[in-house]
């Protein structure tokens, strides 16, 4: 059963990446939900796991974001999100989550940044945003880095658990 447990996880992320593409918000409870699922798994897995290299993986990329956060420069649910992924993602695919996130995150501001290829990015979403029923426009000129932690996430997760890596 715990073979599951990272595809759950994986679909959490984009839950995640999708909330904040288009209200540039990211739940608490599906961080929660990512511990937990990492909780159990750590416990439940037949897999050798190093739970204290995860813990300070997690431990030490939450410092740095902190510090982003306390700066204004990183979203408070990125902070959690990024953290919880890192628990799952470890000292053997923390730096495939680091180097896929900062390459998806970089795309991602030039594209939502620079104001001739927000345009492109917009008409590009449009059949999908159009019908959406946002309460609260999601704010143009922020980068919903929750795509570049899913997609980090991803990666790292795919290949420590899922592929057989």
């Amino acid at each position: 059963m715990t073979e599951y447990y990272p595809i759950f996880a994986i679909l959490l992320l984009w839950l995640a990446a999708w909330t904040d593409l288009t209200r540039r918000l990211i739940r608490n409870w599906i961080s929660i939900a990512l511990l937990l699922l990492f909780v159990l798994f750590a416990f439940f897995t037949a897999q050798p796991l190093d739970v204290a290299g995860h813990m300070l993986w997690a431990a030490g990329l939450f410092a740095v974001m902190f510090i982003g956060f306390c700066f204004g420069k990183v979203g408070g649910g990125d902070v959690k999100l990024a953290t919880v992924t890192m628990l799952w993602a470890g000292p053997e695919m923390g730096p495939v989550f680091l180097v896929v996130t900062a390459l998806t995150g970089g795309g991602l501001a030039i594209v939502m940044l620079l104001p001739q290829l927000r345009l492109l990015s917009e008409w590009a979403f449009a059949p999908i945003t159009k019908h959406l029923a946002s309460p609260e426009p999601a704010d143009a000129a922020s980068v919903p880095y929750g795509v570049a932690i899913a997609t980090g996430g991803t990666a790292a997760l795919y290949a420590s658990y899922i592929s057989g890596g």
